[in-house]
Parts: structure tokens; sequence; C-alpha cells
């Protein structure tokens, strides 16, 4: 199996932690928080990079295809793992295991081997396990003496440094989903109409929005920092005027850095409730900042959420396109995180010290669309 670390001590990152995943139970019970929600009746591809794909790389997640769809859904799955990953291992989640006879949608698993063999990247282990629960039976393809019963989910270090690091982990997709949910319609149509008026006055001076838009972003990330954060309208039109200009907008990249840090999920934090509170077009652009923030953590089905709130809320932001075209051809969260290094701004804001950090890649297929690596 392989082992999961946080990123390597850089500007980017503050300090890690190595867990074991080698024994498949762990790595089964590891799934929820590596993906951020309880995956149910699906296929998870979990890549393994380093010469001796020993660490765990990108995590690639689908529903379970209807019969006669395996091969298709093995190609689209394809592109995300190539980039990275030297092996994978196969996890299906659902379906029942009848007494006498193989795990179920030994299709699947077939399907991947074929697909995945043929574009050099070998399947190096397939488990089933029926449901992400402790106590759970759990059963290898390829090996009728490989089977155990998982751990505690709930119990395991992965799960604690998850809770240590700020990081939620949703009992379903349909939860993660949820958090993302606008606010009640006439509070956003205020805070639009609120918009609309203060978008005139602050065309006819953009030095002074730029400094305005970034005091305003400056003060609600320390208050994010502070947990004390109940945005009213005025803050909400004031943050979502400044992000809109992209001095502010590109300096708010940096507070995802370093990956994982506990300043960094306070912004995170911020770009979420900010999805919520504020009305589209404007939405697109916290919204970018919460798919971004994700991205480079690795938390791909949350980046790929945010990016199509983004592209709904504005179908013409640029950004949020070139994401969801990095997140589709499975780019590595490290590589996105020249964009944060690449701002000409200055740093925005600066929490207080003793972050932690955590680190991993997960990348999102479902339905056709990609929600990133």
């Amino acid at each position: 199996m392989a082992s999961t670390t946080g990123p390597n001590s850089t500007d980017d990152t503050a300090d890690t932690t190595t867990i074991d995943l080698r024994d498949p139970g762990d790595l089964l019970a590891a799934t929820p928080h590596l993906l951020g929600f309880e995956p149910s009746d699906s296929v998870v591809l979990v890549g393994h990079r380093g010469e001796a794909g020993t660490h765990i790389g990108n995590i690639v997640r689908a529903d379970l295809p209807t019969p006669g769809n395996e091969i298709t859904l093995a190609t689209r799955l394809v592109e995300p793992l190539l980039r990275t990953s030297v092996a994978v291992t196969v996890i299906v989640v659902g379906g029942r295991c009848p007494d006498g006879t193989g795990p179920p949608a030994d299709a699947v698993v077939t399907a991947v081997k074929d697909v995945f063999g043929k574009a050099g990247l070998p399947v190096q282990h397939a488990l089933w396990v029926p449901t992400i629960r402790a106590g759970a039976p759990w059963r290898c393809y390829d090996d009728v003496c490989c089977a155990g019963y998982l751990p505690d989910p709930r119990s395991t270090v992965l799960a604690a440094v998850t809770t240590h690091a700020g990081l939620v982990t949703h009992s379903s997709r349909a939860a993660m989903q949820r958090q993302l949910d606008p606010v009640a319609q006439d509070v956003l149509d205020r805070r639009a109409a609120m918009l609309n008026r203060r978008a005139v006055v602050d065309a006819l001076d953009e030095p002074e929005a730029i400094r305005r838009g970034r005091v305003a972003v400056r003060r609600a990330l320390s208050r994010a920092w502070k947990g004390t954060l109940a945005p009213s309208d005025t803050e909400v039109v004031e943050l979502a005027l400044g992000l809109t200009l992209p001095d502010v907008r590109d300096a708010c990249l940096a507070t995802a850095l370093p990956v994982g840090s506990a300043h960094a999920v306070a912004a995170e934090r911020l770009w979420l409730l900010l999805t919520r509170h504020t009305p589209a077009p404007e939405r697109a652009e916290p919204a970018t900042l919460l798919a971004y923030s994700a991205y480079v953590r690795g938390e791909g089905a949350l980046a790929g959420m945010a990016l199509s709130v983004a592209r709904a809320a504005d179908p013409g932001h640029v950004l949020s396109q070139l994401l969801s075209q990095a997140l589709d051809h499975g780019l590595p969260p490290e590589t996105l995180a020249g964009l944060a290094r690449s701002s000409d701004n200055g740093p925005i804001w600066k929490a207080p010290p003793d972050d932690a950090v955590l680190g991993f890649r997960c990348h999102e297929a479902e339905d056709g669309d990609s929600d990133g690596p």
C-alpha cells in the first residue's frame, strides 16, 4: 500500500505528519478523510507516487457505472492519474458480497485493469467494502485470503490530523455540496441592489477602491481567524466589490499557502461563507478562491463543486475556467500553488504562527465532470 504525507517543509508548507496506510483496512478507513466525505456506491482510484509507489498521490472518485459502461468510466478516469502516479489501488464501495462468490462490481475492476494497463499504469491492488464504517467487512479481489474488518474511521490517525487541521469530513457528497447553498434569495436581492449602486461610484476611483478592498479583506480575515465573522450586508458588499478587482483577488490567492496551515483554513472558511452570502455574478470571486484553496490542499471534490458555483454565477469568469481545465487534466496541486507565489501584490494578511498542516491529493469525477486532483 502507501503512506500519506503532509507536504515537505518549504515556504508553502508548515510541519508535516506521515501516516502509514500500508494495511488495506487502514487505507479504506482513511478514504473519507482523503476525499473529504464518506463515499457510497463509488469507485475510488488511489494513485501511488514516488519511485517505489509508496506515497499516495491523486485520488479519483466516481459513481459506480451502470452495467456495460465500465470501460467508458475507466477511460474517463485515466488522465487525472497519469501525470503523477506510477500505480493505482482500486476501491469499490457499495454492493453486497454473496457467500461463495467474489466481491461485487468485478467488471469495474476488470475494466480499470485493462484500460489503465494499456496506458502504462498498473493496478497494484483492488479492494471492496460495502460501506466505510467501523467493523465493516472488506475483501480483496485477487486474493481470497486477503480480508478483514475496518477499524473505526473516526479513530484513525488521519482523522485526528484532519480534525486538528480544522478540516471537516462530511457524511456524504451531498452534505459537502449543501455547504455551498446560498442564503435566502431576498437577502441576495438586497445585496445585489447595494452592489449595483456602489459599483458606479467605485468605478470612478479605482485606486481608492483597491485600497478599500484590501482593508475590507484584511479585517474579514482577521475576524475569520478569531471565529467571530458574521457578515452584515455592508461588509458583504465591501468584500464582494474588493474581490472583483484583480489586484485584490490575486493577493487573496496567497492566503491558501502554506498549504493546510491554520491561517489558510481560516481564509478558506471566509471564502466559503462569502460564496453563500454573495449574489451573482460577484459570487464567482469567493467561489473561485474557495476552489483554489481546496485544490492546492488536495480536496478536489470541494474544488470542483466551488468551480461549478463560480461558473454558474459568471459563465465568463476567466480564472474559474482556467482552474476547471487544470482539474479536468489532473494538474498537480503543487503546480497550481505557483499562481499564489507569482502574485506581485504582496501579502494581504498575515496570521499568528503555530500553524498545523495537512496535505494530500484527491480528484472527483462525477457524471462526466471532473472535480479536481
